[in-house]
């Protein structure tokens, strides 16, 4: 027996490691069979494909049966489901892992540039291929998996644990995880801890860092859609005006590119690069320990690379563009939607007020276009819980050299649970680089047989060492402490 030490309020509670079951042969299939429901996002709320999502609601059931006997499974709002495994103390608030069941349209331009359909579902390769490979089935059936076999040998956990698939994720998630967690509000439950896709093992995609490092993302950036419209009088393309709705539009996106956010230091942020220069060591870490001195010079080398610029800035990207219909007709109406990644300490009134002095044109008009999520709070790492998933990605991936808290850039379903715990963890357990990275969302969405593999030894290691038996009492053992400290 491995024992690992989480040291909790200056004590040290032994956690037995488990012997995980070999994965099952036929999980990479029950991926690709799930690939298959073309379970895409709808854009306007009820207009959900409900043969598609029912489809795969069924083909859950019939591929889980044990998980299915054991658990108790209920549907909310017609397309998104909660399953239920009732621990044995109900005095101990439960977990919730939260993954979603919608997928990203494909292109109908790049249909064409796929290895293989993107919903046909292929094993090929050492790769399992299609929409969903990455973002985000591979999790759904990777939780599931990981309870079909614990149930299958007799586990029974001691704290309760939830498995939360919403099917609107991809478009904000309200009427998916918003109604669950509004579900469970109403049933009075108060949640340890939320685990939700995020940040994941990053390999060498650190500038100045060669060995794997996972990031858990406690905190993550905020999400807004800017509709920029542009009207014109139209006309005949052969005596064109100087100045059309689609010169003027493009234009004012040149200028919001030319013009970006200034990059400030999050706390998190800030946490996470001093963790890393510790690593990195040398000038780094003095630079760090003196960052009052050298803040400017952090600030612009972060901006200089994709990967950590992200950390600094409040981002934003033309994501739509529509203008015309006919090649020799001059627009009447040039539109874009811009997707803007908030990052903590800005506002939706903030960045307003940046796009239109940026823009400085009234001929351009700028709106909100749908729900606006500010950024999230910081998850705390002197936590039991957080101990516990940097033990099972441990676990998963020995090969780790770091773990590492920092804000995830994106926007999950996990916002729609602040309200049930302050422990919400953003973590994707793969490996990735700078070109698998950009598969999600993109052509040829693939995730390797191997890495599939150890997503379900992962999900087997995080319900185990937060769900039993000694978790618990490591848990009590740190609610007591904060009472005394109280």
């Amino acid at each position: 027996m491995v024992l690992i030490q989480l040291c909790l309020y200056g004590q040290a509670f032994a956690v037995p490691d488990t012997t995980v079951t070999a994965v099952a042969p036929n999980a990479m299939h029950k991926l690709a069979g799930a690939i298959t429901y073309q379970t895409v996002s709808a854009v306007a709320p009820g207009n959900a494909d409900a043969r598609a999502f029912l489809g795969l609601h069924q083909y859950l059931e019939d591929a889980f049966p044990a998980l299915h006997n054991q658990l108790q499974k209920k549907v909310v709002n017609k397309y998104s489901l909660l399953y239920t495994w009732p621990g044995k103390d109900h005095t101990l608030k439960p977990v919730l892992l939260s993954a979603h069941l919608d997928v990203v349209p494909v292109e109908e331009a790049t249909k064409d540039e796929w290895q293989h359909q993107p919903f046909k579902g292929i094993v090929q390769d050492g790769y399992i291929w299609g929409r969903g490979a990455m973002d985000d089935k591979y999790r759904v059936v990777a939780m599931m998996e990981a309870v079909e076999q614990l149930v299958l040998e007799g586990y029974q956990p001691e704290r309760t644990l939830y498995l939360a698939f919403g099917h609107d994720e991809e478009t904000g998630g309200k009427s998916g995880a918003g109604e669950i967690a509004a579900y469970l509000q109403a049933q009075g439950v108060q949640l340890e801890a939320v685990f939700d896709e995020g940040l994941a093992v990053a390999d060498k995609i650190v500038p100045g860092i060669a060995e794997p490092i996972a990031f858990i993302g406690t905190a993550a950036k905020g999400n807004l859609n800017l509709l920029l419209t542009v009207k014109g009088e139209g006309g005949h393309s052969s005596v064109p005006p100087k100045d059309s709705p689609i010169f003027t539009l493009s234009a004012a996106i040149n200028r919001l590119h030319n013009h970006p956010f200034e990059p400030h230091m999050t706390p998190a942020t800030r946490e996470t690069v001093e963790l890393l220069a510790d690593k990195i060591g040398g000038k780094y870490r003095f630079v760090m320990r003196h960052y009052g001195l050298f803040k400017g010079r952090v600030l612009k080398k972060l901006t200089r690379d994709q990967a950590t610029d992200a950390l600094v800035r409040t981002q934003m990207a033309p994501t739509i563009l529509e203008a015309g219909q006919k090649e020799n007709v001059m627009p009447r109406l040039a539109t874009a939607v811009l997707n803007v990644r908030i990052l903590t300490g800005e506002t939706q009134q903030t960045v307003l007020a940046h796009v239109l002095k940026t823009i400085d044109d009234e001929r351009v008009q700028v709106e909100v276009s749908g729900l606006y999520t500010p950024p999230s709070p910081v998850t705390s790492t002197d936590t039991w819980t957080y101990k516990a998933l940097a033990h099972a990605i441990g676990e998963t991936f020995p090969e780790v050299t770091a773990v590492v808290p920092a804000l995830f850039p994106g926007s999950t379903d996990s916002k729609h649970y602040s309200g049930l715990t302050d422990n919400i963890y953003r973590f994707a357990p793969q490996v990735v680089t700078r070109q698998s990275a950009k598969l999600v969302h993109n052509v040829n969405e693939r995730l390797s047989v191997e890495v599939f593999g150890k997503c379900i030894v992962f999900y087997n290691h995080l319900i185990r060492s937060t769900c039993g038996s000694v978790a618990n009492e490591v848990a009590i053992r740190q609610e007591k402490a904060l009472q005394r400290e109280e």
